[in-house]
């Protein structure tokens, strides 16, 4: 009877190890609300003032952080631009490295992309079209979105010219991109906010055409961590495709006054209208917190798959011809074989929350808080004049610390710019020789899993070594108390 007893606790105690590892075996694969902390890193390549120095600035998203969506920098307008710049001067360079999903895999392929940016024509009567931004029609070297103002601009930016715009192109997968960075004055009004003008001249990166409809590509989706870095040169470069030679021109020139210098980023995240720490735009269950179980390696979760044993139409549940990973509707047919009546492809995003117009509940409201953070660094140029006796601090617009509502961003009809699918860009996303990012771990090495937590498997190991453990001190314990009875 005794012994007996000794071998219930023993089972009691297994017991209530195995319920404790069932609760925390589902703690784990349950996904907690998303972080958004980027960081921001400005210098220079002489800080003498008045020295035609490089401007370099980093910009980093960690691993396991929201993306972007809206990003607009802030250069101070004490660093001078220079004027009359030759059309296709090579200007600066834009290097990054993203992480990518590719063939509806998950994120974990990272690419880095290079766009070297070329002094384009702010001239808004003389457009073009998206898909003639990256030929050279003429052949003259220069690229026709160097030449010409590419129209999405002008929609985006309704009623305002800018000051200066550098364009760039170059392949990411197999895919042409295009790049271009438009500056306008200090004050600017963008995206319905009213920006200081002590904050200096804004200045937006834009990946493609945010609001065209996504087109069938490789790349499935595009994920946190990401490094961008952006030189503007002091002195412009030659354009090795152009007849003429655009070098030694004057491209921007430090402060003529000694003292610190205030580089400012305004950035956005992606929204995640279930709150689960995956963005809409990688979501495939944007509206159900994700189980953190894909039984058919399909790319959408068990929560919301209707058929979770069976990958259908491989990896096209819809079968709209988008892999599920890449597609605004997994489960709601929306691509080029159904238009609406504008004869659209549905994969159209009215309020640019990443959930296309065919299954977005609220499809004129963007679903999901998008997280604001203005990120800043100091230059301190030396030599030159003293600064004043009294300089008025510099003015800078910062938003709480703590994850607040992104202010309404209604510039048009159109959809907020979204980092499309590749490198860098403002839009929920670009591009070599980048500051080493966040190191990425590719594969199921070690016992973390793709969210930093441990996954499922290794906690059953761990429940059987301790139970086989437990067992072993409960029988031990049991001969013992025996044998003193």
């Amino acid at each position: 009877m005794k012994a007996k007893r000794g071998v219930i606790c023993t089972l009691a105690a297994l017991a209530a190890l195995l319920a404790v590892v069932v609760v925390v075996a589902q703690w784990d694969t349950a996904r907690a609300a998303g972080t958004f902390n980027p960081t921001l890193s400005a210098s220079v390549s002489d800080p003498t003032a008045g020295a035609n120095a490089d401007v370099i600035t980093l910009f980093d998203i960690p691993q396991d952080n929201y993306n972007y969506d809206v990003m607009i920098s802030f250069t101070p307008a004490e660093f001078s631009m220079g004027t009359d710049l030759p059309l296709g001067a090579y200007l600066a360079d834009l290097d990054a490295t993203s992480t990518l999903g590719l063939l509806n895999g998950l994120c974990q392929t990272s690419l880095p992309v290079s766009f070297k940016m070329f002094n384009g024509t702010v001239d808004t009567s003389s457009t073009l079209i998206f898909e003639d931004s990256y030929t050279d029609l003429d052949g003259n070297g220069l690229v026709d979105g160097v030449e010409k103002y590419p129209e999405f601009l002008t929609t985006m930016f309704p009623g305002l010219t800018p000051t200066a715009r550098l364009f760039g192109t170059t392949q990411a997968a197999g895919t042409p991109v295009t790049m271009n960075m438009v500056i306008f004055e200090p004050g600017t009004t963008l995206y319905g906010i009213a920006f200081d003008a002590s904050l200096g001249r804004p200045s937006v990166q834009i990946l493609n055409n945010p609001a065209a409809m996504l087109a069938p590509n490789p790349i499935t989706d595009f994920c946190a961590p990401l490094s961008a870095k952006v030189t503007m040169f002091g002195t412009s470069k030659d354009n090795p495709d152009s007849a003429a030679d655009e070098s030694g021109k004057v491209a921007s020139t430090n402060p003529t006054t000694a003292g610190d210098y205030t580089f400012t980023t305004y950035v956005t995240s992606m929204e995640d209208a279930d709150g689960d720490g995956l963005e809409n735009y990688k979501d495939t269950c944007p509206y159900d917190v994700e189980s953190g179980v894909d039984d058919d390696k399909d790319g959408i979760d068990n929560v919301c798959d209707p058929t979770p044993n069976e990958n259908v139409n491989s990896n096209d549940q819809d079968g709209d011809i988008y892999l599920n990973r890449g597609d605004l509707c997994p489960l709601v047919a929306n691509g080029p074989a159904e238009k609406d009546v504008a004869g659209v492809g549905n994969q159209t995003d009215t309020d640019g929350d990443d959930i296309g117009d065919a299954c977005d509940r609220n499809p004129t409201t963007p679903d999901g808080e998008a997280v604001e953070r203005t990120v800043t660094s100091t230059v301190t140029i030396s030599g030159g004049a003293a600064p004043p006796a009294e300089t008025p601090a510099e003015t800078v617009i910062a938003p709480a610390e703590t994850p607040t509502t992104a202010p309404a961003v209604t510039p048009t009809a159109v959809t907020t710019p979204k980092a499309t699918p590749t490198a860098a860009a403002t839009p929920k996303p670009t591009p070599t020789a980048v500051a080493t990012p966040a190191p990425l771990v590719v594969g199921g090495a070690g016992l973390l899993g793709s969210d930093g937590g441990f996954p499922v498997w290794s906690l059953y190991v761990i429940a059987v070594a301790a139970a086989l453990m437990l067992g072993s001190i409960g029988t031990v314990a049991t001969v013992v108390w025996r044998r003193r009875q």
